[in-house]
């Protein structure tokens, strides 16, 4: 098969991925939460989603191959190389370490939890590279935008999930509800953008319609 079936596949199973993320992730937070059964599986979903990024992005690239989208394409794979080799570290220190300190359960002081928790996710090494990954995806998200309007691709798809991953930094910073709708947002991106792939690009739709 080639790249760009390839990547019409990974983008399908990254935006149910995303969209499964959030909907299956406990909410709450603490020790008894980082403990429930859920917790290591929703974060390997988030993990899948941005990993199955870089094939998907790869087909984008295959497709715009000879038009005026493929270097556009082409940034958008580099960059969302780049974003999930820096941000999957962080989702599996979250995923497997707040899981072993909930495990702990009464064995280990609430402070003490917290403050542990707290260095994982907010210590220096941690919070940056993982601030740098998203802004890397963000690139992405804003590149294969740029390819689909250069190359014919399918605007529209490329523009939600362009926005869907630019807004991936500041939903964190949002409810849970919110969160939950960017996942789905994200989902729609993946799959309409799987769907575009499939149709025409350029000179090819102008050649369909004359």
């Amino acid at each position: 098969m080639d790249r760009t079936g390839w990547g019409i596949r990974a983008l399908g199973v990254a935006g149910v991925a995303f969209a499964a993320y959030p909907v299956l992730r406990p909410w709450t937070d603490g020790p008894q939460v980082w403990a429930q059964s859920l917790w290591v599986p929703s974060h390997l979903l988030g993990v899948v989603g941005f990993a199955l990024l870089v094939p998907g992005f790869a087909g984008v690239w295959a497709r715009l191959r000879g038009t005026p989208g493929e270097r556009s394409a082409a940034v958008a794979l580099v960059s969302a190389g780049v974003g999930a080799a820096l941000v999957l570290p962080y989702y599996g220190a979250e995923a497997y370490a707040l899981e072993r300190i909930g495990l702990l359960g009464s064995g280990i002081d609430a402070g003490l939890a917290a403050a542990l928790a707290e260095g994982i996710r907010l210590g220096p090494y941690a919070a940056a590279t993982f601030a740098i990954g998203l802004l890397a995806v963000a690139v992405s998200g804003i590149a294969v935008l740029v390819a689909a309007r250069r190359g014919g691709l399918g605007v529209p798809a490329a523009a939600v999930l362009a926005t869907a991953l630019v807004l991936y930094l500041p939903q964190f910073f949002a409810p849970p509800a919110l969160r939950i709708a960017h996942g789905v947002l994200l989902a729609v991106g993946c799959l309409l953008l799987a769907t575009a792939l499939r149709g025409p690009v350029g000179a090819e739709r102008a050649a369909a319609v004359g």
